[in-house]
């Protein structure tokens, strides 16, 4: 059987062929996946043999990874604001960018923070679930349009003992939501991606994460757009909007906003400096 060395050494050269990012850090994490250690654990066990049953794992993995199926599918997991949240086919894979919402939010807000706050398009549920961790008197709401991401968002709620302040309700965007003054945060990261960049996109997205969790139609503006003109109607009057977008979209986001009625309009940036996220007042 081969060693966790000679198994790091094949594979790495096989993602590096295979165009895989970071083949090393890539079959690193599987290994540890797959032996049921944190990956630090694998230092100083170069020699060490795994087993049949382990070997042949290991391999079935790495061929998928190969063939570019994402890392977060094949380990069931992806870090966001520090902590493990479970992912799955039909949910969008967290992205460092949409952190950037959570420390928005904690800049803006004090930890005290009460009423409603909601995250609509929840995907696996990391900003829904991160905001009823740092804000122990938030309730939130959790929506999307398909099923998945509700099914994924209600096991990391649970994983994460928030569950009894996290609701979820299959909606598209707040169409059906009365227009009654109830939120006191808004937090999304709608689809932006536009229809002639998404044939671009890396095999692991577009061959794997859901269309809909990421174009956003037309100019990749559509949807975002609509968002802020249902979240204008259901917003109390001072409540905080924040909204991921492209990096190319904030002007287009901070007329939609001021159109809408929202108020203090203005874009942050992200960890490379690009324009990221839309920043309103109700």
């Amino acid at each position: 059987m081969p060693t966790i060395r000679q198994s790091i050494d094949h594979w790495r050269a096989a993602f590096a062929a295979a165009g895989v990012d970071s083949p090393r850090l890539t079959i690193e994490l599987l290994l540890a996946h797959v032996l049921g250690l944190e990956r630090g654990a694998l230092l100083g066990m170069g020699e060490h043999e795994l087993t049949p049953v382990q070997s042949a794992q290991l391999e079935a993995l790495c061929a998928r990874r190969a063939r570019r199926e994402p890392l977060a599918y094949l380990l069931g997991y992806w870090e966001f604001w520090g902590r493990r949240f479970a992912v799955r086919p039909g949910v969008l894979i967290p992205r460092p960018e949409t952190e950037g919402v959570i420390a928005l939010a904690k800049k803006l807000l004090p930890p005290d923070t009460r009423g409603w706050a909601v995250d609509i398009g929840c995907g696996s549920g990391v900003l829904a679930v991160t905001l009823a961790l740092e804000f122990k008197q938030l309730r939130v709401l959790a929506l999307d349009l398909h099923s998945m991401p509700l099914q994924v968002t209600a096991e990391n709620a649970r994983a994460h003992g928030v569950a009894s302040r996290l609701w979820m309700a299959r909606m598209d965007g707040l169409a059906a939501m009365p227009p009654v003054p109830l939120f006191d945060l808004i937090v999304s990261n709608p689809p932006y991606v536009t229809p002639e960049d998404y044939p671009g996109l890396q095999p692991e997205v577009l061959d794997h994460e859901p269309q809909a969790a990421l174009v956003g139609g037309k100019a990749g503006l559509e949807l975002p757009s609509r968002l802020l003109a249902q979240i204008a109607r259901i917003a109390k009057p001072g409540a905080l909007v924040l909204m991921e977008h492209g990096m190319e979209q904030g002007a287009a986001l901070r007329e939609a906003a001021q159109r809408a009625g929202l108020k203090d309009i203005r874009t942050e940036e992200d960890y490379a400096g690009l324009d990221r996220i839309l920043v309103a007042r109700a």
